[in-house]
């Protein structure tokens, strides 16, 4: 199903759907309230002593119209302040007297704004140039509005940072922006009336231009920002081309470019539309803001006086292309403030003259950082705030350390190329310790190209000791002890984060005193063989141990007089009760977690969400099912007994997935069935057996699937057999369980009343399929035979025997079976699955020839039928019962099969739409299926008319070309044939279509899509193609010997043309229909 939701009658009516449009009102009036009152007290709704708010309260829902947008933005503002004379102010201002209908709503989220302080105002209706539904980042809105000059300092010594993301987040209270998390990491949405209200509260001074629309474009003189949406514009041409010349030049009579003091720019643009804009722009000499996250051609097209672009206080610059070059004018722009190469992958050439740009505050750059270490004489940028890498003494002069010295604005700071400093007195110009503003902090050293004593190195750390509020510090590739700054005498109070990469100390800092410390990596240190833990880890949320070749044990410092200062704690302490994530890899002496058992107990995780332990091959935990079921990702491969053990978040429901090595030999080992689950999915690959007590705990189980294993479940009875159980399964899929005979899924089944779908691969034991009442049948004749000879008969005749008990008759509706090569089926066949709709079977050759058609070997519930490899059917009269299918697929089950008794599936009841043919080279050979039939009376029986019939068949794949393409066969199928897909590797040495199949195909008059697949030797297509005329796609894959299209009149009428793998002629000659064929793929 497809929910389509839209705020315009038009698009509503341009929706093709049966269903009429639904117009949605506002909530109910009692529903209404609650979520009104929730916005404005929270979970209390009307606290006692503010019932002297309610008549007010709800008069003003009254007008809110049942809006829960408007519900959470006027109650935001009336939570601000719960005093009568405030929300008397609400309900008596003006802005209510502008509705207009009883669904405006727009009022009351105008009202919201002018309640607003003047500073909030101004970024919120700035935010309007993004585009509707945008995510923002932080820094993109606060860019913005420092380009925009709007953010006022407050005499607090705040940065431009600091003061636009308190803004931000006042606006997230007020309800107009909301943050979502994604896997890109937070972001900011506004709802699409909010960007409405944006957009009109600043239309004096902007306008946010969609090509995509169509109408005449609205702007006023004044407008001197501007933002422009690219979607739909397509690929240039002189049409589209004109299209937007037009729309620019009114654009320009109604204000002038040369006035623009913001430009934004998000999509792509082809070179020819980029040009007719540099026309347009010709006189935007005056910008401050400029923001061109994907550019496709050089600047100069654009803007083609970029270098006079001296106001420029934000410049965002992106790009995909490798061979685009920087603007060298860039370092020419003095007042800039941001300058944003975060999407910039093109050249990374960079003006030597970067630091002439002396109001730099903030300079992103891709993730590698290394724009920032081509900065020549970074020094000069003293305002700067991000500088990621600065390689020391990269060249002879402009990188020294002394450069660092006055930039006493970083935030954040990465220092490589550290084995070139010689001095602690060269290193201590850098002067970290005056850095008041520093929070994250990189310090690095090339081990491999390190030749300094390892005393010179402690000293150039020692001199690096940063100031007291850093946050986050990494050192990688130190080769000395441990700096005293992070020992004993700790002196980074607000350290969160430290990650220690490749580091060479024999001693390592107890971090005892490390009390905010909420992140720890240590990573690629062979000298750590000890993980201690101490009482200052009580606030740890993530530890990663990656890389550690000699870690083996967890250590809790035992007396007071070790070096952990006394922070003594005892072996059963909860040592990590903040902690959501651990991360353990490449670890190869580690056996366990920092308990004296290898059973994990959720008491000593309590805020545990993700545990990853990978390639640590002597690691043996033993996890509860309860433990897990509380973390939100459990990830372990090739563990101890363990290749992979999978516990993944999942919106269908909890899911596991286990996968053993050759010395697993009961789940016990690994898995604690300490309760029942609430796993809905649970994979087994090369495990041993499910046993009877785990079945019990898995009560709310829908999906098994189990691989590669020696069998599915063990014994069902042990002393057992006499409790009632029953699973909640839905689906089982088994794949190579060649130990299974079919005797422990028989014994299974009973036990899954709502079983519904049933797959089973290569179990080549399972021989035989019986079915529901045979079962009954053959177990009472079993009992009645009696006698220990007749017992060792019957479990010779049971051996690779799946019974179906009665009750899948009716659950059961898709079952399918693949390479179990002996299976036949029971005397009734399928035909009492009356509840089957979907079945499959391929690889099994005897399946049809070995039965009886006494009765019918498939149930007439079916609708979608595949068999591959199924021998000797001969023709289709075995399936003439099967009135409700909708779907066939007949694939290699052999080269006599012939199509008679399809004429019962297409047109007496039938509702057969789609057929695959494959293998089987004259299905339709010599077929005439629309003859002229008499119709007689239905009550007398005399003849009264002839006329033709028609099928139901809308789609076909075949590779009967021949029997296909004869003119009874396609007179019969045209009306309602839309696909057709001719495959042609049985067609070798077929250069071109007979003169008779051309015509044939011609009759498909209701044709849509047409594939040409595998026609090695094909070298012409039929030309009375272009009397197809309902023909929209034409397809042609794997047909080298192919070098040309029917004529340009059946190519004009064509939608989409899709070209693969033949010959680079025939490409060629497609890549020049771009533009005269609006889809085209060519690969």
């Amino acid at each position: 199903m497809i929910l389509v939701t839209t705020r315009f009658e038009a698009v509503a009516q341009k929706v093709e759907t049966p269903c009429q449009s639904i117009k949605l009102n506002g909530l109910e009036s009692e529903e209404f309230r609650k979520l009104f009152l929730a916005f404005v007290f929270g979970d209390e709704q009307y606290p006692r002593d503010k019932q002297f708010l309610l008549e007010t309260g709800d008069k003003i829902m009254e007008k809110l119209k049942g809006s829960p947008l408007a519900a959470k933005t006027v109650g935001r503002l009336l939570s601000k302040d719960l005093s009568l004379h405030h929300w008397k102010r609400v309900l008596k201002s003006k802005g209510w007297e502008k509705q207009t209908d009883d669904n405006e709503i727009m009022p009351a989220l105008k009202l919201s704004y002018d309640f607003l302080p003047f500073h909030l105002q101004q970024c919120f209706a700035y935010s309007g140039l993004f585009p509707e539904d945008y995510n923002f980042r932080s820094d993109e809105l606060i860019s913005l509005w420092i380009g925009l000059d709007i953010l006022i300092p407050n005499g607090q010594n705040q940065t431009f940072e600091d003061i636009g993301l308190s803004n931000l987040n006042e606006l997230v209270t007020h309800g107009f922006f909301r943050e979502e998390e994604t896997k890109y990491g937070l972001r900011y949405v506004m709802h699409d009336l909010l960007h409405d209200l944006a957009l009109k509260v600043a239309s004096h001074d902007c306008l946010s231009l969609c090509l995509s629309d169509v109408g005449p474009v609205e702007a006023q003189p004044s407008v001197r920002h501007l933002s422009i949406s690219t979607g739909g514009l397509g690929e240039y041409d002189a049409v589209s081309g004109e299209k937007l010349k037009s729309k620019l030049e009114e654009l320009n009579t109604r204000f002038k470019a040369g006035h623009l003091q913001t430009l934004m720019l998000f999509g792509k643009m082809d070179e020819g539309f980029v040009k007719i804009f540099g026309d347009f722009l010709g006189e935007a000499n005056t910008l401050r803001v400029l923001h061109l996250p994907e550019m496709l051609c050089p600047m100069e097209f654009m803007l083609h006086n970029f270098s006079g672009l001296l106001h420029l206080r934000y410049l965002c610059l992106g790009t995909h292309d490798n061979q685009m070059h920087l603007p060298l004018s860039i370092s020419k722009f003095y007042h800039l403030r941001i300058l944003d190469l975060k999407w910039w992958n093109g050249s990374r050439d960079f003006p030597d003259d970067m630091s002439n740009l002396a109001k730099l505050c903030h300079f992103y750059v891709p993730s590698d950082g290394q724009l920032h270490s081509d900065i020549y004489n970074v020094g000069k940028l003293k305002l700067l705030e991000e500088l990621k890498v600065f390689q020391v003494n990269k060249k002879s002069e402009g990188f020294e350390p002394k450069q660092l010295e006055h930039l006493t604005k970083l935030r954040e700071l990465g220092i490589y190329n550290l084995e070139k400093i010689d001095t602690a007195e060269e290193a201590a110009q850098a002067k970290l310790m005056e850095k008041n503003y520093l929070r994250r902090l990189t310090l690095d050293w090339d081990s491999k190209l390190s030749s300094v004593a390892p005393g010179v190195q402690a000293a150039v750390l020692e001199s690096l000791q940063p100031h007291g509020d850093l946050q986050v510090l990494c050192i990688r590739g130190h080769g000395g002890p441990y700096p005293t700054w992070l020992g004993d005498e700790f002196a980074v109070e607000g350290l969160q984060s430290l990650h220690l990469y490749g580091v060479s100390w024999e001693v390592f800092p107890s971090l005892g005193k490390a009390w905010d410390l909420r992140e720890l990596c240590f990573e690629d240190i062979d000298s750590l063989k000890e993980f201690i833990i101490v009482k200052s880890f009580c606030m740890l949320a993530k530890v990663e141990l990656i890389g550690l070749g000699n870690f083996e044990k967890w250590v809790y410092p035992a007396e007071q007089e070790s070096f952990v200062g006394g922070d003594v704690l005892p072996p059963d302490a909860h040592m990590f009760p903040l902690l959501q994530v651990l991360v353990i890899r490449n670890c190869p002496k580690l056996s366990g977690l920092p308990f004296s058992t290898h059973v994990v107990s959720l008491d000593w995780f309590p805020k545990l969400q993700e545990l990853q332990v990978h390639y640590c091959p002597e690691f043996l935990p033993v996890i509860p099912i309860s433990w897990i079921e509380n973390l939100r990702s459990v990830t372990m491969k090739c563990v101890k007994m363990l290749k992979e053990f999978a516990y993944p978040e999942s919106s269908g429901g909890a899911e596991l997935k286990i996968t053993g090595e050759g010395d697993l030999l009961s789940l016990d080992k690994v898995l604690v069935f300490d309760k029942q689950t609430n796993l809905a999915k649970l994979r087994l690959e090369r495990c041993p057996p499910l046993e009877l007590k785990h079945l019990l705990m898995l009560t709310s189980l829908k999906t098994l699937l189990v691989e590669d294993s020696v069998g599915l479940v063990g014994p069902l009875g042990g002393g057992q057999s006499d409790v009632e159980w029953q699973l909640p399964i839905e689906h089982i899929w088994i794949n190579n369980l060649n130990g299974n005979t079919g005797e422990e899924l028989t014994e299974l089944l009973p036990y899954l009343p709502k079983l519904s779908k049933l797959v089973i691969w290569e179990c080549n034991n399972i021989k035989k399929l019986v079915v529901g009442v045979d079962v009954q049948q053959t177990t009472q004749e079993a009992s009645e035979m009696g006698g220990g000879e007749i017992t060792a008969a019957t479990e010779e005749e049971y051996d690779g025997v799946l019974l179906f008990p009665a009750h899948l008759c009716d659950s059961l509706q898709e079952l399918k079976f693949r390479g179990c090569k002996e299976l036949v089926p029971g005397a009734g066949g399928l035909e009492a699955l009356r509840s089957l709709q979907r079945l499959t079977i391929q690889g099994s050759p005897k399946f049809v020839s070995t039965f009886s058609f006494s009765c019918h070997i498939f149930p007439s519930s079916l609708q979608f039928l595949e068999l591959w490899d199924v021998k000797g059917m001969g023709t289709l009269e075995p399936l003439s019962n099967l009135s409700s299918l909708i779907s066939l697929e007949l694939q290699g089950c052999g080269e006599d099969l012939k199509c008679q008794g399809l004429w019962s599936l297409l047109i007496t009841g039938g509702h057969l739409k789609e057929l695959i043919v494959l293998g089987s080279p004259s299905f339709f050979a010599d077929w005439d299926p629309n003859p002229r039939r008499a119709l007689e009376d239905a009550e007398g029986g005399e003849e009264q008319q002839t006329q033709l019939v028609s099928s139901t068949l809308h789609w076909l794949v075949t590779d009967d070309i021949a029997g296909l393409l004869a003119a009874p066969v396609c007179r019969f199928l045209s009306s309602s044939f839309t696909e057709l897909t001719l495959v042609g590797d049985s067609c070798e040495g077929m250069e071109r279509f007979s003169k008779e199949q051309e015509d044939a195909l011609q009759l498909l008059s209701s044709l849509q899509e047409l594939v040409f697949l595998d026609f090695k030797d094909l070298q012409q297509l039929p030309a009375g193609l272009c009397n197809v005329t309902s023909l929209k796609m034409l397809s042609v894959h794997y047909c080298p010997d192919l070098s040309s299209l029917p004529n340009d009149a059946f190519l004009g009428s064509l939608e989409k043309l899709r070209v693969c793998n033949c010959s680079k002629e025939l490409m060629d000659k497609c890549r020049g229909l771009v533009g005269t064929i609006p889809d085209i793929w060519i690969f």
